[in-house]
């Protein structure tokens, strides 16, 4: 380090400033808390150039792939059902799916396709999360008197 300069932006009218940690603890906790809070915000919603830039994961194909988007989405989600990720992923996969134009029937039948190999327990626990992503209310129509 050059006599005489900090290596802090803030320190930078002062001639002379000595390196000694620049922000104060409080600046640097509160800093420190709204990282965390953009990744975590970040995280939640699935900001794909944020993960692919933070971890090197790239969430859509790799590479060159022979399958269609449409065919590669509803595989994602069928492997998102499949080893039980949170319903948060489930309704993120679902819409990847829908945009790469997959119709709500063809993603219904991939929850009946798996469930053979992944069990039913994780398809039942998974379709009110693809519903919610369908914009289908299956609560409210659990709750309706009729298709018993």
């Amino acid at each position: 380090m050059t006599a005489g300069f900090s290596c802090h932006p803030c320190d930078a009218a002062s001639p002379g400033a000595r390196c000694n940690g620049g922000y104060t603890a409080e600046r640097r906790r509160m800093s420190q808390t709204a990282r965390f809070q953009e990744t975590l915000r970040k995280l939640a919603m699935i900001d794909e150039a944020f993960v692919t830039e933070q971890t090197g994961l790239e969430v859509g194909p790799a590479g060159t792939v022979t399958l269609d988007a449409k065919t590669s989405s509803l595989l994602q989600l069928a492997v998102t059902v499949a080893v039980g990720s949170p319903g948060i992923c489930l309704e993120w996969s679902t819409a990847r799916a829908l945009a790469a134009g997959a119709t709500d029937d063809e993603i219904a039948d991939v929850l009946l396709v798996i469930a053979p190999v992944t069990g039913l327990g994780r398809v039942v626990c998974a379709a009110p999360d693809v519903a919610t992503a369908l914009g289908y209310d299956i609560a409210a129509a659990l709750e309706e008197p009729g298709d018993r």
